[in-house]
């Protein structure tokens, strides 16, 4: 009975826990897919992918956490078979997903490469794409696809590729490395923080399986028990019954004449 008390303040942790991944998850989703946006137009479409499904994922471990609580509180067994199945197809979900972003991290920085080409040569020939090229250039400290002298055909340099001095407006210093090596480890950098978390969840549902999986097998086994202590107290009391109550002697028969 102690063992079973102990399994079920674990799988009760493990629930809150179960709540607490769920809202992180969902938290370090909205982030991220915020960081791929922000940069959306030289980052490949495909690499959202990932952190729509952790942002869904996330609301799955939500509903596990009422499952988790109340299956074990409350000894039901279909709430215990219905987390670990569902906790084992959100194991494989994440570990799916966490290898798609490791091979998408093995494409963004090629497929990222041809979407800047693209822009950059609309902004220079159509100025495209300008408030998308001034943004990344601040942020990430580089100029032009390949470098300030790609600005040569339109003799103007943004103001986004100066590092503008803190008492003034005046430039300082001009980027000269290209953005497209800084993009690309931008966009590799949100993939492997994918990846990372998919694999961590895997390794948490992995320990949700095996705490309910243990807990259900030692709720069996107190079952069991129960039941052989029940018939046990109802042998014991039918004997109890039986020595207080003894059954009359039957009387001699009568003496023939």
């Amino acid at each position: 009975m102690a063992s079973l008390k102990v399994k079920e303040l674990l799988c009760l942790l493990y629930s809150a826990l179960l709540f607490i991944s769920g809202v992180l998850l969902i938290g370090f989703s909205v982030v991220l897919l915020y960081k791929v946006i922000h940069h959306f137009k030289f980052i490949p479409s495909s690499a959202i992918g990932p952190f729509i499904i952790y942002f869904l994922l996330g609301f799955v471990h939500l509903f596990l956490t009422w499952l988790g609580v109340k299956g074990p509180s409350r000894e039901h067994d279909v709430h215990i078979i219905l987390f670990m199945v569902i906790t084992v197809i959100l194991l494989v979900a994440e570990c799916a997903v966490g290898v798609w972003s490791i091979i998408l991290w093995d494409e963004v920085d090629i497929e990222s490469l041809h979407l800047m080409q693209k822009s950059f040569n609309d902004l220079l020939n159509n100025d495209y794409d300008k408030k998308d090229w001034a943004r990344m250039e601040s942020e990430l400290k580089c100029c032009g696809f390949d470098g300030a002298k790609a600005y040569e055909k339109k003799n103007v340099l943004p103001l986004s590729c100066c590092n503008s001095g803190l008492q003034n407006s005046t430039c300082t210093e001009i980027y000269q490395m290209g953005c497209q090596k800084p993009l690309a480890s931008y966009a590799k950098i949100l993939l492997i923080d994918a990846a990372i978390m998919g694999f961590s969840c895997c390794v948490f549902q992995a320990l949700g399986v095996f705490l309910f999986y243990t807990f259900f097998r030692t709720l069996k086994v107190e079952r069991s028990a129960r039941v052989q202590r029940r018939l046990a107290m109802q042998r014991r009391v039918s004997q109890e019954n039986g020595s207080a109550n003894p059954t009359p002697s039957s009387p001699p028969p009568p003496a023939s004449a």
